[in-house]
């Protein structure tokens, strides 16, 4: 036992020592983690720009196209240049300077590139559940099953025996939120997290909480519904449809505010360490973990709204 650990001792030692050496005498860092390039994970690169480019090009990807004067911007479509153009057309040259014209076109491009794999990735997904599906189940089917009846038993606590028809409604929002969070864990170029972008998180937001108040006018009755803002008075009607909204712009920057700064702090310390070892663990925390938590808090939150309007007890 004593000798794998000293070899893994050595491993990391001469790993690090050659690190320093390729970074202080010839300009170049052991990259581990996602190359905006080729997408690999372990990588040797040239050590040409700093910690606020590597911010900038992540997270403001058409600012720093603009303030750097890059020529080429299509570098950033990975040879899909065609529907670049089409972004490029449809959300704003690169280069406005106007406010109506503020250019988006990376970002979008980004985004919805990711969501059609994940897309994809739930089709394919769901084709090979279904044809797995068997009386010994699988380990693919044991994990979904669990997935499936533990959000299941939290519906029928929390709305009651007979909501449990939107047992699927809250299994796909888990599923998705948790897919998008983990996406950025994928070493593919131009790939990141859909939930980074505040577009998708508020989405979400509107999508459940729009579904909140559209199942209590269900079962309420308009009347009755607007009735609840007036209470216990009707001068208090303003301040409960801000508390209304203060739960959208809470549930969804909440997401939004998670991942868009584990991000940013996986980025500043990458950059403090040249990419030695650390940013993995953080990757891997910010990713995997926290990731999986908030996709977690956001779907209880959506139930928990649901239930004050349509559970047993509303």
């Amino acid at each position: 036992m004593s000798k794998k650990k000293m070899s893994l001792g050595k491993i990391f030692l001469i790993f690090f020592v050659v690190h320093i050496v390729l970074a202080l005498f010839m300009s170049k860092s052991i990259v581990i983690g996602e190359d905006p390039e080729t997408g690999k994970m372990f990588s040797l690169v040239e050590k040409g720009t700093t910690m606020q480019d590597d911010i900038g090009l992540s997270i403001q990807p058409d600012k720093f196209v603009i303030e750097n004067n890059i020529e080429n911007p299509e570098q950033f479509t990975w040879g899909s240049k065609k529907i670049y153009d089409f972004f490029d057309k449809f959300f704003g040259k690169i280069g406005a300077t106007n406010w109506f014209a503020a250019p988006s076109t990376i970002v979008n491009f980004q985004l919805w590139r990711t969501l059609f794999f994940i897309n994809i990735f739930f089709i394919v997904l769901a084709i090979y559940l279904r044809k797995q599906l068997s009386f010994i189940p699988s380990k693919a089917q044991i994990i979904v099953e669990f997935l499936w009846n533990f959000l299941d038993d939290l519906v029928e606590e929390t709305l009651g025996a007979k909501n449990k028809k939107f047992t699927p409604f809250f299994v796909t929002l888990f599923i998705f939120i948790l897919i998008s969070n983990w996406s950025g864990f994928l070493p593919i170029p131009g790939i990141s997290e859909p939930t980074k972008n505040l577009n998708v998180p508020l989405g979400l937001g509107i999508m459940s909480l729009g579904m909140v108040q559209v199942l209590a006018v269900k079962k309420k009755g308009i009347l009755q519904h607007l009735k609840g803002f007036c209470e216990p008075v009707f001068i208090l009607f303003p301040l409960n449809v801000v508390g209304e909204l203060s739960k959208l712009i809470s549930i969804s920057f909440r997401l939004f505010g998670n991942i868009f700064g584990g991000a940013i702090i996986a980025t500043v310390i990458s950059a403090l360490t040249m990419y030695v070892i650390l940013p993995v663990g953080l990757t891997m925390f910010f990713t995997l973990f926290a990731g999986t938590i908030q996709a977690f808090v956001f779907t209880m939150l959506s139930l928990t709204y649901l239930s004050l309007e349509i559970g047993e007890d509303a």
